[in-house]
């Protein structure tokens, strides 16, 4: 027998962020999403039909004494915590303690993000969360780089090698904290700054490569980082800026090249992935893949077709 979907949904949402309950604003049928990010510290994405996220003494039986850091994704959330009420706007953040009873909740559909993690870690970077708990966290620079960071995690997935994972963790715990309690990080030499800014660099040049004014200096501008910073960013990934946007444009332009058909330019795939000079896409086709664009114009296989 199938469970019912509001059962099923706090199921899930439990085995990767806090035991929580959600009572639906109407009778209309529950809709709900879950996305489990990762594990240490716990991270969870939810969207939701209206209605109120709630942990009530009941569910406090479970002795989790965790700090979380939940995020509005959309819609602003109404919180109530410790005898406090606060209202959420969009990508503002609060504090929540899973050892006392707490709610968020609106009348129209949202998304949360929860980050769980233990007081230990807390204590352990000599950070106190109840200095800061159920208060409002603006939208400033050290919580935008923490959901970015979550959010090329989430793309990528958490590293497969123990070491790597658990300096990820290290990293996202430290980016919690840094949320809570520092708004302001410049051009920080942090480790977990470090990480995320450069997760946030090379995730922007994965999706503009192709756009024919990307440079270095555009970057830096829309990041909010000078170009040197830049640069330092990307001494330890082996490769300049001009280097990871070459390496993505000719491997575009190579997976186009040999699929293109007879009304297709050579001269038109490079523009497409962002070369405006045709020259230059020619030098740097062939240094990376020993042929020329021509040579490898249409080589794809064709499969045969029965009548």
């Amino acid at each position: 027998m199938p469970l019912d979907p509001l059962r099923e949904w706090q199921e899930r949402y439990s085995r990767s962020g806090t035991r929580l309950g959600f009572k639906p604003e109407t009778d209309e049928r529950f809709f709900s999403s879950v996305q489990s990010i990762g594990d240490s510290p716990r991270i969870v994405r939810s969207t939701l039909s209206p209605g109120l996220l709630f942990r009530d003494r009941k569910m406090m039986g479970d002795r989790d004494d965790n700090v979380s850091l939940v995020v509005s994704l959309g819609r602003s959330l109404s919180i109530t915590h410790r005898k406090r009420e606060a209202c959420l706007a969009r990508n503002e953040a609060i504090l929540f303690q899973a050892d006392a009873p707490g709610s968020a909740g609106t009348r129209q559909r949202f998304a949360v993000l929860e980050v769980s993690t233990a007081q230990r870690e807390w204590e352990s970077r000599n950070a106190r969360p109840g200095d800061v708990l159920a208060r409002v966290i603006h939208c400033n620079q050290s919580l935008a780089l923490l959901v970015g960071y979550i959010r090329s995690v989430a793309k990528t997935g958490l590293p497969s090698a123990a070491k790597a994972r658990q300096q990820v963790s290290g990293h996202l715990i430290d980016l919690v904290i840094l949320a809570a309690t520092d708004s302001s990080l410049g051009e920080s030499h942090l480790d977990c700054v470090v990480a995320a800014r450069r997760a946030a660099v090379l995730d922007y040049i994965a999706s503009h490569f192709s756009d024919p004014n990307l440079s270095g200096t555009s970057l830096a501008e829309k990041l909010g980082i000078s170009r040197r910073y830049l640069h330092r960013l990307l001494e330890t990934t082996g490769k300049t800026f001009s280097e990871h946007v070459n390496e993505l444009r000719l491997d575009r332009a190579f997976s186009l090249l040999v699929t293109m058909d007879a009304n297709k330019r050579i001269s038109d795939i490079a523009f497409d992935v962002g070369y405006s000079d045709v020259t230059y896409f020619y030098r740097h086709f062939r240094s990376r893949f020993g042929d020329t664009p021509k040579g490898v114009a249409g080589s794809a296989p064709r499969v045969s077709q029965r009548h």
